[in-house]
């Protein structure tokens, strides 16, 4: 697996880089999905499952009854030698094969379905797992320049407290900053490793090179929410299971049509020849299979039911995902357009106005603690809209299409 390496690059300014979302990006995400595809075992198992059901299929749809042939010898003292041979077939009158391979047809879809479905859940959980990641690598980012700048303001206050230009309060406020300031790098430290644990059991494989997700934030467009839930997958697997079940009224119904049986005899009978013809067919009186038929009935009542409350739950959370997308979307495009300026060089500038005694430490460490958590909290922002971004594709069934698949 190989991908184009992007790091995210914070410069001592603690500006964000601005690159043009593109096919580009979304190729080496792409090409990430597909590794976490291939790699995971779940969708192994569905695949065999798929060719069970594929295989089931063919099974069910093949003629229902074998012929069955027999042959019968009799020799009696005195009497010639007797030869039968007897050939029977039972009738699929009322087409029972083709009505189980219907059954097992919607089954199949059913299951394939469902393996679009896993496909889906597996690709946003890995680039929401993928958004944290980033996030927790760009807050330790930021956490080791707290450090620095901390470690300088402390170096700084203790050299001045020296010479009597500060006094022992800004002393001890310097020094506790920058105990802080090791304690929360520690914590950063935690939070990227687990992170990384997190993203790796949910990718199936190590974390070398990965794709970045850019600043640039896609725009959701226009769609016919109505024809975006009716093609979920998981809206396509319940209909198809809703199908088979009242395909599977139809063949309990076809097990009250009994199948007649012919069967056809010739041979030599005490040396005379002989040809016979016979058909039988059976009564359903001790079991008329009504029973089956309620099953069926039933069964094919509770699969609407559940189609019906998934298509409005379906409906319900792709509203909310989109909205929850605009709002972060709002707040991340004001933030660039806005605070993302504010920020440049606010912490040199903060710290040569403590240099030159412009500002107390007070003051210093105030603005610069507000600089530091405004920039964490825009890319908790943006992290925050990565993740309603994919959960917005997994509400819509568009997982595949944004990728390119």
């Amino acid at each position: 697996m190989k991908y184009k390496k992007i790091l995210p690059i914070i410069v001592i300014c603690l500006t964000l880089s601005n690159p043009i979302y593109s096919q580009e990006n979304r190729s080496f995400l792409s090409t990430f999905i597909r590794d976490v595809w291939q790699f995971n075992p779940i969708l192994k198992e569905i695949d065999a499952r798929v060719e069970v059901a594929r295989a089931k299929r063919t099974a069910d749809s093949k003629w229902l009854y074998n012929p069955e042939i027999g042959f019968a010898v009799d020799n009696k003292n005195g009497a010639p030698i007797s030869k039968i041979i007897s050939i029977s077939q039972s009738i699929d009158w009322s087409g029972k094969a083709a009505a189980a391979g219907k059954v097992a047809n919607f089954e199949l879809q059913s299951l394939i379905a469902k393996r679009e479905q896993v496909q889906y859940d597996l690709a946003v959980n890995a680039l929401s797992k993928l958004a944290k990641y980033q996030l927790t690598d760009e807050s330790l980012d930021l956490s080791n320049h707290r450090v620095e700048v901390m470690r300088r303001f402390s170096t700084f206050a203790s050299n001045a407290f020296k010479i009597g230009d500060i006094n022992q309060s800004s002393y001890n406020l310097a020094r506790l900053a920058y105990s802080q300031a090791l304690i929360q790098n520690t914590d950063a430290k935690v939070a990227f490793r687990q992170s990384k644990q997190a993203l790796e059991m949910s990718i199936g494989f190590p974390v070398i090179d990965l794709p970045s997700l850019p600043n640039t934030l896609p725009d959701i467009k226009q769609k016919n929410i109505q024809n975006l839930v009716e093609r979920l997958p998981k809206i396509r697997l319940l209909k198809n299971k809703l199908t088979a079940a009242k395909a599977e009224i139809s063949q309990a119904a076809l097990k009250q049509t009994a199948d007649p049986t012919i069967n056809i005899t010739g041979g030599k009978s005490e040396g005379d020849n002989t040809v016979g013809l016979s058909l039988s067919i059976p009564f359903n009186i001790f079991n008329d299979y009504s029973a089956e038929v309620d099953m069926a009935k039933y069964q094919a009542i509770a699969e609407e039911a559940v189609l019906q409350n998934a298509h409005y739950l379906a409906q319900v959370r792709l509203k909310n995902h989109q909205k929850i997308y605009q709002l972060l979307h709002s707040a991340w495009q004001t933030w660039r357009q806005e605070g993302a300026s504010t920020l440049l060089n606010q912490v040199k500038t903060l710290e040569n106005k403590f240099k030159a005694g412009d500002i107390n430490a007070t003051d210093y460490l105030v603005q610069v603690e507000q600089t530091l958590d405004s920039e964490i909290a825009a890319k908790d922002l943006h992290a925050k809209a990565w993740e309603a971004w994919f959960n917005w594709l997994s509400a819509s069934g568009e997982v595949k299409q944004w990728l390119g698949e």
